[in-house]
């Protein structure tokens, strides 16, 4: 299949899923309308409206799929309802969070994300109009968790729940070791206020006066800096404030790092029960985080865990099996839930609004 991914890159998500089709002889690129953060890298850059609006009514002449990203296109959905017209591409809709959050569903179903709703600035209406135009255009939608499909499902006749890929440099850089005594302790936020950093660094800071630890605080960082940074960090801490656990709790668990983060079991999907991050909400952070730092052997036998289930299921290799298998059965047009993995799909119930 001839495949195009973009208009823009989340966290590193496009690009594997691209690696991963051209590994299994799909035709795949990366096309971006804005230069990926942190070093991310991509195929071709189309910057300015006159050239995504020619890139995106050209795709659906050139491209047996558009798998776009962050309920966007390439010129606000014009090229999608040329596509829907010209009657020959797939078109599929990746949703990665705030691209579809909506504060009803938020304050309704999910407390933790309520908790910063109101502090990130959003805006509602262009959500809400373009996740419509989604639903209406597009064949179907891709989520990572039931927390998404809740704010999704009810603009689609087809939701496929797919693991986020995670890949790993081969080579990783090997950092000095940090000065002091006990384990390093990482939090790389990549928004202080939605990742709740201030209350982590209290918590970091209230364990080190009864245990020796070495806390490290990062952002802004090259992934191929993030991750030598995790090779050298004992601990991570991944985020507060959420329903869900999110990409650097997956890098971190595939370099075998036990890691602490606040979600709801029951919003994983099934595929996903399994893992073993440790749930650490702000009421018991402080708790999971001295028990992690006085016991090593905890420690290596939830990053031997961690290790397993990523690679095991996040794989990128692995999740574009799933791709790929998401984009046969949307041909069918067939409505309904699913969970994709490289094991192959399951149908859900729909969930209760």
């Amino acid at each position: 299949m001839r495949v195009l991914h973009g208009p823009v890159e989340v966290a590193g998500v496009a690009g594997a899923i691209v690696d991963g089709l051209r590994k299994r002889g799909h035709d795949a690129e990366l096309v971006v309308m804005t230069t990926p953060p942190f070093g991310m890298r991509y195929d071709r850059y189309v910057p300015g409206y006159g050239r995504r609006a020619l890139e995106g009514l050209r795709a659906p002449l050139r491209h047996d799929v558009l798998h776009f990203h962050f309920n966007l296109t390439f010129c606000e959905y014009i090229d999608a309802a040329w596509g829907r017209i010209a009657g020959k591409p797939l078109m599929i809709m990746h949703f990665h969070g705030d691209d579809c959050r909506r504060r009803e569903v938020t304050f309704s179903h999910h407390p933790a994300r309520a908790r910063i709703y109101d502090a990130s600035k959003r805006n509602e209406r262009l959500t809400l109009r373009r996740t419509r135009l989604a639903g209406r255009l597009c064949d179907a939608a891709i989520v990572a968790d039931f927390e998404l499909l809740k704010h999704v499902q009810p603009f689609f006749r087809t939701v496929y729940v797919v693991p986020a890929p995670v890949e790993i440099p081969r080579v990783l850089a090997q950092l000095e070791p940090l000065p002091g005594e006990g384990p390093v302790i990482l939090h790389a936020p990549s928004d202080n206020v939605v990742k709740g950093t201030a209350g982590i660094v209290d918590v970091i800071g209230r364990v080190a006066v009864r245990r020796p630890l070495r806390p490290r605080l990062v952002s802004d960082m090259t992934q191929t800096e993030l991750y030598a940074e995790l090779a050298r960090a004992d601990i991570v801490i991944d985020q507060m404030n959420s329903e869900t656990t999110g990409i650097f709790a997956l890098q971190a668990m595939a370099l075998g790092k036990p890691v602490l983060c606040e979600y709801r079991r029951e919003m994983l999907p099934q595929f996903a029960q399994a893992t073993p991050v440790v749930e650490a909400g702000p009421e018991v952070l402080a708790e999971r985080l001295e028990e992690l730092c006085l016991d090593q052997r905890l420690r290596e036998k939830l990053g031997a865990r961690g290790a397993a289930f990523t690679r095991g299921l996040h794989d990128a290799n692995l999740v574009a099996v799933a791709v790929e298998q998401v984009y046969e059965h949307a041909l069918t047009r067939l409505p309904g839930i699913y969970e994709a993995t490289a094991d192959g799909l399951t149908r859900l119930a729909p969930m209760q609004s």
